[in-house]
């Protein structure tokens, strides 16, 4: 886990040291946010793997934090909260949370939740060349890199393995479920939802004129990637 840089956000300075001790104890970074706009400053300027983020926030909460970092980035975020009951639970995954965990905890509970949600995040190697076309797209598996027209497009992780999902599967009808298990893993405890906000992502991202290709919505049942005339 060298090289990890963990954010750690709540306004109980006895929880930063608590989760700082063991996470450093595992070879990561950490980072100290106390406030939701505290995260975003932090987010503009460094590098983070992975959020630990409070829910009950001073002037911002962290739902609202989730739910404005998810429209533009699949960073992994664990929850925090002292609300315990199953809805609960149910309303953060569905922001865009990839676990939750409910006050009071174990920090090495945390830390083992941190280590499992990494080492899902991590992708993993294509064979080949790890290069997919499809019209005037190219998604290199292999670098990370999406090329339209010859031009790179910025793109996150995620974004790029749901591109090469799309495109190995082009023509074909796909349900939210399996691309959400094909591109999040079949251990994935969030929303069917974490779908159509990356696909908005990649519509806001990929051009929509001078090109051949278009993500298509399928009513009642998901998302179809085809060449258009």
């Amino acid at each position: 886990m060298d090289n990890t840089t963990i954010l750690i956000c709540d306004d109980n300075e006895a929880i930063h040291e608590s989760l700082r001790i063991f996470l450093q104890s595992e070879g990561m970074a950490c980072i100290s946010a106390y406030s939701g706009e505290e995260v975003f400053e932090i987010l503009q300027k460094k590098h983070v793997d992975l959020i630990i983020l409070d829910i009950m926030l001073p002037s911002m909460r962290g739902t609202d934090v989730c739910r404005e970092i998810r429209e533009s980035s699949d960073i992994p975020i664990i929850f925090l909260s002292a609300l315990g009951s199953e809805a609960d639970r149910i309303v953060g995954l569905k922001l865009g949370a990839d676990d939750y965990v409910t006050k009071p905890f174990s920090p090495w509970e945390v830390v083992m939740r941190v280590k499992a949600i990494l080492k899902r995040m991590t992708p993993p190697r294509p064979s080949g060349d790890g290069k997919l076309s499809l019209a005037e797209m190219t998604v290199d598996a292999g670098a990370y890199k999406v090329y339209v027209n010859g031009k790179q497009i910025d793109m996150t992780a995620k974004e790029v393995e749901a591109l090469a999902f799309f495109i190995r599967n082009a023509g074909t009808a796909l349900t939210r479920e399996r691309i959400l298990n094909n591109v999040w893993g079949y251990d994935y405890y969030g929303d069917v939802r974490a779908v159509d906000t990356l696909v908005k992502r990649l519509r806001q991202k990929l051009p929509s004129e001078g090109v051949h290709f278009a993500i298509r919505s399928i009513y009642g049942v998901g998302y179809r990637m085809e060449e258009v005339e």
